[in-house]
């Protein structure tokens, strides 16, 4: 009890120090950014403060609507081959990139497939597409390693906003809008999706021919599952959707198996 007084008091003499207008009151931001007003750090050009820049999703809106334009389709999420950035010689701190991650419990490739299963997925997109605008803005005048994981998770969840969210692109606009029909079944499989998730960590292992074993496990698991509850159909566009979406988010380029589990009893219908 008196600890905890104790450190109550401490916060309390931190807490005083600072202008309570302009700061922003959360423990992670002051563990990294420090204790200075957030306000102070708008247009801040002073390279004596280790470069620090607001984090990711606090910065003046007028800035940030100008960068993101600025940047917009120019600078790559994880070092990819479309063409170097603004000060693409140096490595990005990946710590903001986690915690933007972090919003949609994007912690494997298979996270990212199950927003599919979110209760609702105009809500979900619009999060996604303020987390990857805040992901881009990280790293304005850096770049992330290829071979980072949370770039990749980055890309991975880039895939899912062009081709769920913004409707797919070509022939998969066909497979985007049989998920979008599957939505309500879909919903429903989340805890067999779950079931289905690799150990921790399998993704980030050394030796690509297990990667890609457990990858097309993964794969055939959602099939089956979604053809017991969901149908044939639906269980072929999840099955596929999730080959690529994983695949952009992942580091071994695995892969996908073109023979299919067989499934007893599947459902006739896709569900809707």
């Amino acid at each position: 009890m008196t600890g905890t007084l104790a450190a109550l008091v401490l916060l309390l003499q931190l807490l005083s120090k600072l202008d309570s207008s302009q700061a922003i009151w959360f423990p992670w931001y002051y563990h990294r950014w420090g204790m200075a007003p957030h306000s102070s750090r708008h247009g801040q050009k002073n390279k004596s403060n280790s470069g620090a820049t607001c984090p990711p999703g606090y910065e003046s809106k007028g800035s940030a609507v100008r960068e993101a334009a600025t940047e917009a389709g120019k600078v790559p999420v994880s070092g990819s081959k479309s063409g170097p950035g603004p000060g693409s010689g140096r490595l990005c701190d990946d710590n903001p990139v986690l915690m933007q991650l972090a919003r949609l419990y994007v912690v494997s490739p298979e996270r990212i497939v199950l927003l599919l299963a979110q209760p609702s997925l105009r809500e979900s997109c619009v999060e996604i597409s303020d987390v990857l605008q805040n992901v881009q803005r990280s790293m304005h005048n850096c770049v992330l390693a290829p071979d980072n994981i949370y770039g990749k998770l980055s890309d991975g969840l880039s895939y899912f906003q062009k081709e769920v969210c913004d409707g797919g692109e070509g022939t998969n606009r066909k497979r985007c809008t049989g998920l979008q029909e599957s939505q309500t079944c879909l919903r429903e499989l989340r805890t067999d999706m779950i079931e289905c998730e690799a150990p921790a960590d399998w993704y980030e292992r050394r030796n690509a021919t297990k990667v890609c074993h457990i990858f097309n496990d993964v794969l055939d698991c959602y099939y089956t599952r979604a053809a017991l509850l969901c149908g044939i159909e639906s269980a072929k566009e999840l099955r596929s959707f999730a080959g690529d979406c994983m695949g952009k988010a992942m580091i071994h380029k695995c892969q996908v198996h073109k023979r299919l589990p067989r499934v007893e009893n599947a459902m006739p219908i896709s569900a809707s």
